[in-house]
């Protein structure tokens, strides 16, 4: 798939059908994580865990359950196959290291994208994540270790498509 189209397409998907991702699948993208550009040394320090469907995902989904107004329970993964957490150590004071997990991240999400893959970027319920010490525990983070972002991955339930080119950040040109 052409980049630009990739572009094009690559969207948050909020809704994922029950189909697994394969293995050759989730490697392709672990391996554009591994390609995102990282500070000075951080490669040392950042980290990601690939979870499939199975027991360890449930266990993860329940921990971070948010709940509308209405009191409705609601899976803040959208029913995605498979999650890749990014994590890292020795998080600095200048938190250069949320800035690598979000080029992990985009990296991920561009490359499930040309797949034909869905995936959103999963970041406000990793709060509830992070106050789940079983939770946390079943991820098997290296030590000192802490999770920064993360990213649902499935077969959308709707096909990707092409959205029109419009500015949406503002630009100033000199």
């Amino acid at each position: 798939m052409e980049f630009e189209t990739v572009l094009a397409m690559r969207r948050s998907t909020r809704r994922f059908t029950d189909e697994p991702v394969t293995a050759a699948e989730l490697e392709t993208i672990l391996r554009a994580g591994q390609r995102a550009p990282l500070a000075a040394g951080d490669d040392k320090t950042t980290h990601l865990t690939l979870i499939g469907a199975g027991e360890t995902l449930e266990r993860l989904r329940r921990a971070c359950l948010l709940t509308r107004k209405t009191g409705e329970k609601v899976d803040a993964f959208y029913g995605a196959q498979a999650l890749i957490v990014v994590s890292a150590a020795d998080v600095s004071d200048d938190h250069i290291e949320f800035a690598n997990a979000g080029c992990v991240i985009e990296n991920m999400h561009l490359q499930a994208t040309a797949l034909g893959l869905g995936s959103c970027y999963i970041w406000g319920c990793l709060r509830k994540l992070r106050a789940d010490a079983d939770a946390v525990a079943a991820l098997r983070l290296p030590e000192g270790y802490q999770i920064l972002s993360a990213l649902a991955v499935g077969h959308p339930a709707q096909p990707l498509t092409a959205l029109e080119y419009r500015e949406k950040i503002a630009v100033t040109r000199l």
